[in-house]
């Protein structure tokens, strides 16, 4: 027996595919904003993590510069040796102090190769804050009234500011620390003038 027609399974109505193109359109938009936030997010930890450790460099930086003045501020200053990173006031200090060549330490650590090594900063538990320890040097400037220590302008008992006077109790010294950060490449330099009462 025949069936009737209005009981035969219809045919598949031929589709064009638009519900498909339109999935992929939108599976492709959202894998394009998840891509972005991605990449965005991780360009912010990185900008983070470079804020951070040039930080830790300045700290580094100025935890040398307090150990060079507690050498300066000692019963007896060290005897000034350019090679140990002690530049008396006739000696040339380095000038490019930003330059990693100028801060590398001597084989096994230590003073050496024209600056001094400072003590290393240590977290709680004792592991080392930075890469490599901090260092510096200390250069002595002109004694006081000369021509050419005008200019310093420290304004502290007349010292260093190009007035000879007896009332004068100290000498100047200047000290540039630097510190390469917990990473190595963030390179930090701090300079101070400090004055040792004689």
């Amino acid at each position: 027996m025949k069936q009737p027609s209005h009981m035969l399974a219809s045919s598949p109505v031929h589709q064009s595919g638009a519900a498909l193109l339109i999935s992929l359109v939108i599976l492709l938009v959202l894998t394009t904003l998840a891509l972005s936030s991605m990449q965005g997010t991780s360009t912010q930890e990185k900008m983070v993590s470079s804020q951070r450790d040039a930080q830790v460099a300045l700290d580094g930086a100025e935890a040398a510069l307090l150990a060079a003045e507690a050498e300066l501020r000692g019963g007896t200053l060290p005897t000034f040796d350019t090679s140990e990173g002690l530049y008396d006031e006739t000696d040339t200090q380095p000038a490019a102090v930003l330059a990693p060549g100028t801060w590398a330490a001597p084989t096994g650590g230590g003073h050496g190769n024209g600056t001094r090594q400072a003590p290393m900063p240590e977290d709680s538990s004792g592991d080392d804050l930075l890469a490599e320890a901090p260092r510096y040097f200390i250069k002595a400037t002109p004694a006081t009234g000369s021509a050419s220590s005008s200019g310093f302008g420290l304004g502290a008992g007349r010292v260093g500011d190009g007035v000879a006077s007896s009332s004068s109790s100290g000498k100047v010294y200047r000290v540039v620390a630097f510190s390469s950060g917990a990473s190595g490449q963030a390179a930090r330099a701090v300079e101070a003038y400090v004055i040792r009462a004689q």
